[in-house]
């Protein structure tokens, strides 16, 4: 086999690895500005630590956290993973579906009552 096969062959795979890591580098790249794009107040954020809050307030390399329960903390934005809403339903929403199943609950009683007023008496 002679050797300028090998070297061909060699600067090939070079190429390719480079255009790899170049394409994944543009990815990063991407995600990162997305996310420092949605750094806005009231947006949901996940750390890498896994850490779920709405982001309350940026400030240069420091962003405020609130959890649902509405405590504060602070992170460093390198420590932000993504832009995503929680797998959990947040506060808000869980008290609504509460009032709603209530509101509903309601509706069913007056619906009873109703139909047992309506209702003829047996003897």
């Amino acid at each position: 086999m002679p050797s300028y096969f090998l070297w061909i062959m060699l600067i090939g795979m070079l190429l390719m690895m480079w255009f790899v890591s170049r394409r994944q580098r543009a990815m990063q790249e991407e995600q990162q500005r997305r996310t420092e794009k949605g750094l806005v107040p009231g947006n949901w954020v996940r750390t890498i630590g896994g850490f779920y809050g709405t982001v309350v307030e940026v400030d240069g390399d420091v962003v405020t956290l609130a959890t649902p329960l509405g405590d504060e903390t602070l992170w460093s934005k390198r420590a932000i993973a993504a832009i995503e809403e929680p797998p959990f339903g947040s506060a808000g929403a869980h008290e609504e579906s509460r009032e709603d199943s209530e509101d509903d609950v309601e509706q069913a009683d007056d619906a009873r009552e109703s139909e047992q007023d309506t209702a003829e008496p047996q003897s």
